[in-house]
Formats: structure tokens, C-alpha cells, sequence
């Protein structure tokens, strides 16, 4: 640095000494008056050239003079014009190669498979394009492995077949992989009636049909409809008609290529003819159709394998309302429904008074209009990697970042790194909320939760100015009350602590109240300002 300092300061040449009175002028045009900088005009190259030199110069001097010899810089011979000294490479002949020939292979090599590199596998395992198995017989003997299904690839191939980060539809999916476990869910699935009639299987999210394979092959059912919006997975679902293994039953599935988020997609459903089989035998379709009947087990059955994301949780609840709701589907009958999905929404749905953490809106929905269970548990399910695919799940999107950090909030499954369960939902003949009652319950649970560790009494307050006198008409004394001593509340029982059978008391007398708010979906209709102490 000092050096090239002191080469910039030699260019530059005093024009006159600086006045001592000189008069105060800007600092920019006071070094333009005082001084001249003279700098020659050379192209960079040449710049870059000479300072190099001078550099290598310096130090040969200082080494000099320390050994007190003086040896000049040799100077490097120039070099003619066309001139190099790399060595010209030979030229070669017509046809002439220097890449060794490859050797033929044998007529035994060239019938094994190809091998894929950008797979990792065992060594020795030969890999073959992405066909189904049933195409690739001795690959399928060859490597056996717990996740193969005839109609799908070799699973070592499945990286190839699948991608879950850019395949449309198919962010934040996962499907059960392994063979037994896809039987264990099937198997906890009720596809028996009791006077020998067959089922309709709807299968949402089925992925590439490990499960819907196994309903197909069930004696017990009648149809499979698989909802599959991602064209990913619609094609190996293609793929079981031309199965050599269900020819049998290839007629039984039907491939809706919708989402099953999509309420649309159940318009769909009965309007292209999916449920024909099922006119004039199921309520309410056809001109011949039997009477509703809600004790009976309808001829329908709803399985989905969830995704990873908060809107999954945002599906499963208004599948469960719609139960008591009597639309959807359930206007056909009294539907069961089983459930792949997070960990987070398995617990919170069977979530007792004695687990306070876990008691949440909805299990409280869940066990006041169904009879929740899990058959196949996290642990059942566990280490991820045995069961499903991709081995490593995919976190959907997260709930807004303001209810985060509420205490205590409900956070959807699949946004912690949880592991998978299932849950069966078998809707009761005799809910504890009837259809009436049922928005009174859903805005009390909206508004008492976010104060989940206070007592009712001030809890009631977040849902509207006076509404803990309701809770004068469930103490002991009262008509409503007078049979059902289940329902009596005390006002200091804290929120978590309330049973099912409370709930739904309370969602009665609300929606009872004349003084309840009009629109009970419009979360701003009061604020805390509004509340008063009574």
C-alpha cells in the first residue's frame, strides 16, 4: 500500500504553495485551484504489466541485498510469431479414435436389465426402466423388497417414478408403502355387513394405489372410486386394470382424476354416473330409493390418506360436521369414514378432560357427533420410514404466524414433525348436538378455547357481553337440567374441563339466548372492549 501511495504522490506536481490567508472556498474546488494531478494516459493492460514488473524488480533487490551480490532479472526470450511451446497435438486419420472400443457384451449381459446411476441401492441389484413389476418379472424375483406392488416399479425405482417436490398436486403427499401395513389399514376398516351387502369404497388421496390394489381384491366390495388430482398418481392407478393379477376384478375401480378437497369434485361424482351401481338402493337416489334410515350402516365407506399440511386438519372437520349436518354424502346415509393422517389430529379427536394440553375443539366436535378410534397408533406406525413414502415427510404450510403465538394453540398435524396414525369415525345414530345446535357449539368452541385455562364464567365472557347468565339455566334447579344431571356446569369448572355432554348443553341454551349474536361465523362481531363485567 505505501508503495503504490508513493508512485501516485510522484505523478503529482505543487502548481503553488498554499496562501495562509487564502479565502474559504468549497474542499472540492480548493484541491482544483491548488493543485494539478497529472496522470499518463496507458492502456490497463499496460498499467497492470509494469506495475508486476516493478513489483517482481523490488523484491529481487531487497533479496540483493541481503546476500550483497547483485544478479540482474534475465530477460524472457521473445518468441517468433506463430510461435509455442506446447506441444502440437497429432493429428489423427479419418475414422481414427483414440477412446479404447468398447467390448461387446454377451448375449446374457444384454438381457439383464439397464442400470440406472442416479439411483442409490445395494450393490449388485440391476434396475430397469419405471415399468410396473408385472413387466419386469425378474427384477421382481431377482430383489425382492416389502414395498413392492406388482402394478407399480421396482421400489428402488420409485425416485425416478415420483416426484413429490415438483409433481402437480402432489406437495406435502405421502402413501403407505409397505405391504403389511397397507393390509393392517385395510383390515381396520369395517368394508362387513351384517346381512352380507357389499360396499362402495371412496378413496381420497390414494396415491398410487397401494390401498386401493387391496380394496379391489376385497370380496366385500363392490366399487372403488379413486379421487386423484395429481396425473402422477392417476397413472400407475391406470395401471391395476392391466394387471395380469386383478383381470378378475379390473372393473371394480374407477379413476376420478379431482381433488378430494374439492367439494366440486363430489358434484362430479354423482353426476358423471360414478354411484349408478347405487340408484334406487341408498337413500335418497333415484325415484325407487329407500327411505333414510340414519340406524343403518350405509352402503358407503370413506377412506383418505391426509397430507401433510393444515388444510388436511380443515378437511377432516367438516367431513365430521357434515355427519351431523346431513349433507355431503351422509344424505345417503349414516357413512363411516377412516382416516390416514398426523399424529396431532389422532390425539386431539379422542383428547379426555384429564388431558388438558390435548382437549381442543376438535375432539370436542369429533366425540359430541361420532364415536372416534384408533386402531393403528404413531407407535404402530413407527420408525416413518417402514411404512410410508418418501422417507423423509414433507411439511405442508403452517398456520398463520399470529396464531402461533397464542399459548396453547391448535396447532394443525403435520406442521411438527409428528408421526402418522389412523382414525376411524363412526358417526352416532344419536349425536349430542343435533343440526340446530350445531353453530351455536362451533362459535362457544371458537371463543372459549383461546382462554382454555380459565373458568367457563370468564371464558363466556370472549363470546359475548352477558352470555354467563346461560349458565344459570344448567345448574341443578333448572327444566333443562331436571333428567339429566350429566349437563349441570359450574361456573368455576375450567374450560378443558368440560365433558362432551356440557358442551353440548351449552351449545342448546346458546343458541336459545335472544341475546346471542345474529351472525355466529363473523369472528369480529365482539372484541374485548365490548365485554363488561356484570
Amino acid at each position: 500500500m505505501l508503495v503504490r501511495f508513493a508512485r501516485a504522490f510522484s505523478r503529482v506536481r505543487i502548481a503553488a504553495p498554499l496562501p495562509v490567508t487564502a479565502p474559504a472556498v468549497p474542499l472540492r474546488a480548493f484541491a482544483t485551484a491548488t493543485t494539478t494531478i497529472k496522470l499518463e494516459e496507458e492502456p490497463k493492460k499496460q498499467r497492470r504489466t509494469r506495475r508486476t514488473a516493478a513489483a517482481t524488480d523490488a523484491d529481487a533487490n531487497v533479496s540483493d541485498a541481503a546476500t550483497g551480490e547483485v544478479k540482474p532479472r534475465k530477460p524472457r526470450a521473445k518468441k517468433a510469431d506463430g510461435e509455442t511451446t506446447r506441444k502440437p497435438r497429432a493429428k489423427k486419420a479419418d475414422g481414427e479414435t483414440t477412446r479404447k472400443p468398447r467390448a461387446k457384451k454377451s448375449e446374457s449381459e444384454s438381457a439383464k436389465p439397464k442400470v440406472t446411476k442416479r439411483i442409490i441401492r445395494p450393490r449388485g441389484t440391476a434396475i430397469a426402466e419405471t415399468e410396473p413389476l408385472f413387466r419386469q418379472k425378474e427384477l421382481a424375483e431377482s430383489v425382492p423388497h416389502p414395498f413392492s406392488h406388482n402394478h407399480l416399479p421396482h421400489p428402488l425405482q420409485w425416485p425416478l417414478a415420483f416426484s413429490f417436490s415438483r409433481g402437480k398436486n402432489a406437495r406435502h403427499r405421502y402413501f403407505v408403502a409397505n405391504n403389511e401395513t397397507a393390509k393392517s389399514v385395510v383390515d381396520n376398516i369395517k368394508l362387513d355387513r351384517a346381512d352380507g351387502r357389499k360396499v362402495t369404497v371412496i378413496e381420497a388421496y390414494p396415491g398410487p394405489g397401494t390401498l386401493t390394489r387391496l380394496f379391489m381384491q376385497h370380496p366385500n366390495v363392490e366399487k372403488v372410486i379413486a379421487l386423484e388430482a395429481s396425473e402422477m398418481f392417476a397413472y400407475w392407478l391406470d395401471m391395476l386394470r392391466e394387471d395380469p393379477e386383478l383381470a378378475d376384478v379390473k372393473d371394480k375401480l374407477a379413476v376420478l382424476r379431482s381433488s378430494g378437497y374439492e367439494w366440486s369434485t363430489y358434484d362430479e361424482l354423482l353426476n358423471g354416473g360414478y354411484l349408478d351401481h347405487l340408484r334406487g338402493r341408498i337413500p335418497n337416489f333415484g325415484p325407487d330409493s329407500p327411505p333414510l334410515n340414519w340406524d343403518a350402516e350405509s352402503d358407503l365407506v370413506f377412506v383418505a390418506q391426509l397430507p401433510n399440511s393444515v388444510h388436511s386438519e380443515q378437511l377432516f372437520a367438516q367431513l365430521v360436521n357434515a355427519s351431523v349436518e346431513g349433507y355431503w354424502l351422509f344424505k345417503y346415509g349414516r357413512m363411516s369414514m377412516s382416516f390416514v393422517c398426523g399424529e396431532g389430529i389422532g390425539t386431539r379427536s379422542m383428547a379426555t378432560t384429564t388431558e388438558k394440553n390435548a382437549r381442543a375443539k376438535l375432539g370436542v366436535t369429533v366425540q359430541c357427533v361420532s364415536t372416534p378410534s384408533i386402531p393403528l397408533n404413531a407407535s404402530d406406525l413407527s420408525p416413518y420410514e417402514n411404512h410410508f413414502y418418501p422417507q423423509t415427510p414433507q411439511i405442508g404450510p403452517r398456520v398463520l404466524s399470529r396464531s402461533a403465538q397464542i399459548p396453547h394453540a391448535n396447532i394443525a398435524s403435520g406442521l411438527n414433525r409428528q408421526g402418522l396414525c389412523m382414525v376411524n369415525i363412526e358417526p352416532l345414530a344419536n349425536p349430542l348436538v343435533h343440526k340446530r345446535d350445531m353453530a351455536s357449539l362451533e362459535y362457544l368452541l371458537r371463543n372459549l378455547f383461546v382462554r382454555r385455562a380459565q373458568p367457563v364464567i370468564n371464558a363466556l365472557k370472549n363470546a359475548a357481553p352477558g352470555a354467563g347468565g346461560i349458565l344459570r339455566k344448567l345448574q341443578a334447579d333448572q327444566m333443562e337440567t331436571k333428567d339429566h344431571p350429566e349437563r349441570i356446569v359450574d361456573p368455576n369448572t375450567l374450560v378443558t374441563e368440560l365433558t362432551n355432554e356440557q358442551w353440548a348443553a351449552m351449545a342448546v341454551v346458546f343458541e336459545k339466548w335472544p341475546f346471542r349474536p345474529r351472525n355466529l361465523d363473523d369472528e369480529t362481531a365482539y372484541d374485548d372492549a365490548a365485554i363488561t363485567e356484570e
